[in-house]
């Protein structure tokens, strides 16, 4: 994600010291890990001890840290574009810079006396607002007057309070949201690219041995990607995305087909296609189709859609492009999305799988 942002637009200083954290970061990802981890650990201590000189120089430390994530991490939180909490360290600054300020003593009462008397009117009008029910403690002078007792410490920790529950709600509603942000599949694969020519055409053969062309998907929005059925790596993750992109367009699935050609000059009759669906459970999913052809169809498909393959050495699997692009209804090319599926974790098919449902949606709502 780091490398990423590194090459959008911004003053080539920036670029390159992003560029060169993003290298470092990526040589020694665990070790980076590791310093976060223990310095958020020894800062939490040191407030903990309440001691104004220990947390003094922990607040000095954690806006450095802060400050370093921002720039390093989140690229200032608008350049790069891609981090999930693009501001995030800036209240975290704000939340140090209190926690220290919270410390400073509060100067005490000149004496009982003093106390009593500066107590004793807003003390006597509280007990009639509390006598009038609820609407007496919503009345302007009785908020006035709570306000006025109000220690600064408790307005900051208040504050503090607030600023962390703002913070983490929208974290506990993303956790609770089965479905990853697109987030992480364009960080992964970058941003998609938006197309305006027409696809081109084929005439192939599905993994129920009818004839497909394009034209006969006229009417609805194809998701088309190119698949190696003997494939052991990204393609069943590929294919995941896919089927899970499916259930997530609920009823507008219907108006919308899942398409795959095949990408393996070896082994690409119908019967590996249908062995790839038994095996990845694609049988029973509604409007998917598997394509695949004589050699010389493939190839010309292969060359008209820009995509690559290379059989492996000593090998059955094709090293080929991950790629997938959104149709029209009218057969127009409307988007190209990498369909890298990175690590292949739980989040980031969710995540891919939301992308391509979101496209779907988009093309659909398209005139």
């Amino acid at each position: 994600m780091v490398a990423t942002m590194s090459q959008t637009p911004q003053p080539h200083v920036l670029s390159a010291l992003v560029a060169s954290f993003g290298s470092f970061d990526a040589a020694h990802g665990f070790a980076v890990n590791v310093f976060v981890v223990i310095t958020l650990a020894a800062l939490g201590t040191a407030f903990l001890t309440g001691d104004r000189r220990v947390v003094r120089a922990a607040a000095a430390a954690g806006i450095v840290l802060c400050l370093a994530d921002w720039v390093l991490i989140e690229d200032l939180g608008f350049l790069g574009g891609l981090g999930t909490d693009p501001n995030s360290m800036i209240p975290v600054i704000l939340l140090f810079t209190a926690g220290y300020l919270a410390l400073s003593p509060v100067p005490a009462p000149a004496g009982a006396a003093a106390r009593d008397a500066e107590t004793a009117g807003p003390a006597a009008a509280v007990g009639r607002d509390e006598a009038a029910g609820w609407r007496g403690r919503l009345r302007p002078r009785r908020l006035r007057e709570s306000l006025a007792l109000t220690s600064a410490r408790s307005v900051t920790a208040a504050g503090a309070v607030a600023l962390i529950a703002l913070g983490a709600a929208p974290m506990a509603a993303a956790s609770a949201n089965r479905n990853a942000d697109p987030v992480i599949a364009q960080a992964i694969s970058g941003e998609s690219a938006a197309l305006d020519q027409p696809a081109p055409a084929f005439r192939l053969t599905d993994q129920d041995n009818r004839a497909v062309t394009l034209a006969s998907l006229r009417g609805k929005v194809v998701l088309l990607t190119f698949l190696d059925p003997v494939c052991v790596s990204d393609c069943p993750l590929i294919a995941q995305e896919f089927r899970a992109a499916g259930q997530l367009l609920g009823p507008d699935a219907r108006q919308v087909e899942l398409v795959a050609i095949v990408i393996n000059p070896l082994y690409y009759s119908v019967t590996y296609t249908r062995a790839f669906d038994q095996q990845e459970n694609l049988a029973d999913v509604p409007d998917w189709l598997f394509l695949t052809g004589s050699p010389a169809q493939l190839e010309k498909i292969w060359r008209a859609y820009g995509v690559t393959g290379q059989v492996a050495p000593a090998g059955a699997m094709v090293a080929h492009s991950d790629i997938a692009f959104v149709i029209d209804r009218s057969g127009n090319m409307r988007q190209e999305l990498d369909a890298d599926p990175g690590p292949g974790t739980a989040s980031t098919k969710s995540s891919f799988a939301v992308l391509l449902a979101g496209a779907a949606r988009h093309t659909l709502r398209k005139p």
